[in-house]
């Protein structure tokens, strides 16, 4: 081995100074300084610089570390790396005068890079994927299905025995999910009805017709818009806090709890909120169609028809028939937003995230149960006659 280059002065050692020696077969790249994390790639140019010649007969490279006086894993990954740029060169590398307190930390780096990797998962096709989530959705449905017969059972025992049932339950938790709710569904429905009749008014006044844009507005939003949106906001808000209210109580075991005593999780839990939800959605659905006709007339006023011409062109085309459709679809949205989001809460997992998740699910599956259940009402109503 060539000797040393002369000691570095008290003012190198805040960088590394690297220093090739050749000679002969053997060359010596001597490291000098700390070599880690704040190490500029600069320092090893002179190194870079002899590799890239091509190497004649067999030579020898090493590294001597002797001079160096800071090292972390960082910098061993740089002299793993220069060994092996070295060995790809075409030359023979080697790494000596290690100091030793360093050795446990170079070790520990090389022992890391040398630690084969995980091979990447398996791709899974794309027929696979739909498998799974078929089969998924076939679980999930037979869940809610089983959930649907416990809830269906209370309900029959409920009205065998209703003074045995804990009605203050019901209560409290027609105040929560069904009156708080109401500001937020008439803010909702007023700016939907006001909507519709400035959209529907742009075009019928082309033709001079705004005055049926009360009966346009009357009739969708009593039959169709008031009941939809009370039970998509009430999904979003009600049905969603019974989710998470549920799961938090099944991963703080609670729930089994309950069981454990010989209580039923759906009759105590569920079947009060469920209730509620009925009770109330019906209540709230009238508030919106009431409140998406006020946002409706606000248009026709600025138009300068009179609030009274309004109103009774409004109501005129809204039959016994329009207004029973609209209860019903608010009863059964009702029922929907209390069943599912229970469900989706008694059925959490475990994990952090099991609240959330739960929650989630709750708020999808309702909203898509929603438009649905209110698809195959508009057809059947539609071939009905009705």
């Amino acid at each position: 081995m060539s000797p040393g280059p002369p000691p570095a002065r008290a003012g190198d050692s805040a960088a590394l100074v690297l220093t090739v020696k050749e000679g002969g077969p053997e060359t010596v790249a001597f490291l000098a300084g700390p070599l880690n994390v704040n190490t500029e790639a600069e320092a090893w140019r002179p190194l870079d610089e002899f590799l890239s010649r091509r190497p004649a007969g067999t030579p020898r490279l090493t590294l001597d570390l002797t001079g160096l006086t800071a090292l972390d894993l960082n910098g061993s990954a740089q002299i793993i790396a220069a060994l092996e740029a070295a060995e790809k060169s075409g030359r023979q590398a080697a790494a000596a005068g290690l100091p030793p307190r360093f050795e446990t930390i170079f070790r520990l780096a090389r022992e890391a890079m040398t630690k084969p990797l995980a091979p990447a998962p398996p791709r899974v096709h794309f027929l696979e994927e739909v498998g799974r989530a078929a089969a998924e959705l076939v679980r999930d449905f037979r869940a809610l299905t089983f959930f649907l017969g416990e809830l269906t059972a209370e309900f029959f025992r409920l009205a065998a025995r209703p003074w045995r049932f804990n009605w203050r339950s019901v209560a409290e938790a027609a105040e929560r999910s069904g009156v708080n709710a109401v500001p937020i569904v008439a803010l909702v429905s007023f700016l939907v009805g006001l909507i519709i009749a400035f959209q529907a008014a742009m075009i019928t006044k082309l033709f001079g017709a705004e005055i049926y844009v009360a009966t346009l507005v009357g009739v969708s939003v009593v039959r169709e818009l008031g009941p939809l949106i009370a039970a998509i906001v009430l999904a979003g808000r009600s049905g969603s806090a019974f989710s998470a209210e549920l799961g938090a109580m099944r991963v703080a075991e609670e729930i089994d709890a309950l069981t454990t005593m010989g209580f039923s999780p759906v009759r105590e839990l569920a079947l009060p909120r469920v209730l509620a939800q009925m009770l109330t959605a019906p209540g709230v659905s009238l508030i919106a169609c009431f409140v998406g006709m006020f946002g409706g007339s606000l248009v026709l006023l600025g138009l300068g028809y009179t609030a009274v011409t309004y109103w009774s062109m409004a109501v005129e085309k809204v039959t016994l028939y329009s207004f029973l459709i609209g209860f019903f679809k608010a009863f059964v949205f009702g029922f929907t937003v209390g069943a599912v989001g229970c469900q989706r809460g008694l059925a959490a997992g475990d994990g952090p995230d099991a609240v959330g998740r739960a929650t989630t699910s709750g708020v999808v599956t309702n909203i898509i149960v929603i438009a649905v259940l209110d698809s195959i009402f508009a057809v059947g109503f539609y071939v009905a006659g009705i």
